[in-house]
């Protein structure tokens, strides 16, 4: 129980602090509220209750199956995956909400470790400290090049078969380093004639036959948007893998509707195998 003199020290230390007269001293011992101490009390007694209500929302963040999570997506993929991920989603009859967020590499991590998403789809292409990865597909960069190239015809085209022709280049941050490098390591340098942050871009001037380009995802449709046929074909030599996957941010702990977001990218990506479609085998043969 809380002593009397302990209640008396709190009213005082409040009406001290407010500059307000809570109670009205009639005679010894014997306190009555005043007019504004009635309408102190009321105002804290929905303090307290708005207090109690927050905590239970708070506590159901962690917990809840249902709400709407920030989801990254890396730009070029989003069309690929995202709505895989939606129409799994529904299949399953799961009351959550993707606000999608595509952005390049970078921008990806800085949104994670903001904490303006919750959870990014995406290559790890540019390891972080801050950033957990988790892999979930495994694919092959190729070569996109017009039908009407001679080179389309081959089962393999090799860096030094391209590295005379003109390049369009696929210019976001570290991406277009990681397929630069490539090249380097074979000290190559390509032609690069073009270059934009536009994926359809690339192919429309490809189709054009503007050039070649170096890409990951390929759409099941083999045309650009003029209708110009494009081919699809593997690079060959020693030409590294790249890993599509979940990334998270290590300084928070994952909320229920985020694991269930995960399971679900788990099963439609890894177990169904649902985005193979959009990916080139690498070649066998000799490097570069």
């Amino acid at each position: 129980a809380i002593s009397q003199p302990a209640i008396s020290a709190a009213i005082q230390k409040v009406e001290h602090e407010y500059q307000l007269k809570l109670f009205i001293r009639e005679r010894p011992h014997r306190l009555v509220v005043s007019p504004v101490g009635q309408r102190f009390i009321a105002q804290a007694r929905r303090f307290l209750e708005a207090a109690q209500e927050f905590d239970s929302d708070a506590r159901n963040l962690r917990h809840s199956p249902h709400g709407v999570i920030q989801v990254g997506c890396f730009m070029p993929t989003a069309a690929f995956i995202i709505p895989i991920i939606l129409k799994g989603l529904r299949e399953r009859s799961l009351d959550i909400s993707l606000q999608v967020h595509e952005a390049d590499l970078d921008e990806l991590n800085n949104l994670l470790t903001q904490g303006t998403i919750d959870v990014a789809l995406t290559y790890n292409m540019a390891p972080s400290p801050a950033i957990e990865f988790e892999p979930l597909m495994e694919s092959s960069p190729y070569v996109l090049i017009s039908k009407d190239d001679p080179l389309a015809r081959q089962d393999s085209i090799s860096l030094k078969q391209l590295v005379e022709r003109d390049m369009v280049s696929l210019s976001l941050p570290i991406t277009q380093q990681f397929f630069l490098s490539f090249f380097s390591q074979l000290n190559l340098r390509p032609k690069i004639k073009h270059q934009t942050k536009s994926y359809e871009l690339v192919r429309s001037l490809v189709g054009a036959g503007e050039g070649y380009a170096i890409l990951i995802m390929r759409p099941v449709n083999e045309r650009a948007y003029d209708g110009n046929e494009l081919a699809y074909v593997p690079l060959c030599g020693d030409i590294p893998k790249s890993h599509y996957g979940l990334a998270f941010t290590n300084r928070s702990v994952p909320t229920r509707l985020v694991e269930i977001f995960s399971d679900v990218c788990r099963e439609l990506l890894v177990t169904e195998r649902k985005a193979e479609k959009y990916y080139v085998s690498l070649a066998s043969g000799s490097s570069g």
